[in-house]
């Protein structure tokens, strides 16, 4: 099954200090980059990236179930200060295949 999943920093307002960018950095931004290319290694992650100029990710998860997609996502370090959209995806091919009988279905009808 396939998920895209759309991460945004939920930004608090105030421009944090420069002890707050450097803790953020190390404790969120690394680590979440760190377990995205283990996902990608692993071929859970197939497609995606962080998003150019902003802090914010958007991949393809290739994963067995929604209860998988909740598991990883939720794992992230990025996770608990994003703003999290999760859209499954149907395959190029079983979309046609449903238009197709859609369409003989139709064509009957007449």
């Amino acid at each position: 099954m396939l998920f895209l999943v759309e991460m945004d920093h939920v930004k608090s307002g105030m421009t944090p200090t420069d002890e707050e960018a450097r803790r953020f950095i190390e404790r969120i931004v690394f680590p979440t980059l760190a377990q995205c290319e283990q996902l990608f290694a692993e071929k859970k992650i197939v497609a995606g990236g962080p998003v150019a100029g902003r802090i914010a990710d958007r991949f393809i998860l290739d994963v067995n179930s929604p209860q998988e997609v909740d598991r990883i996502v939720s794992g992230l370090a990025f996770w608990p200060v994003a703003e999290t959209k999760i859209t499954p995806l149907v395959a190029f091919a079983d979309r046609r295949e449903y238009i197709n009988t859609l369409l003989n279905t139709i064509a009957k009808d007449q």
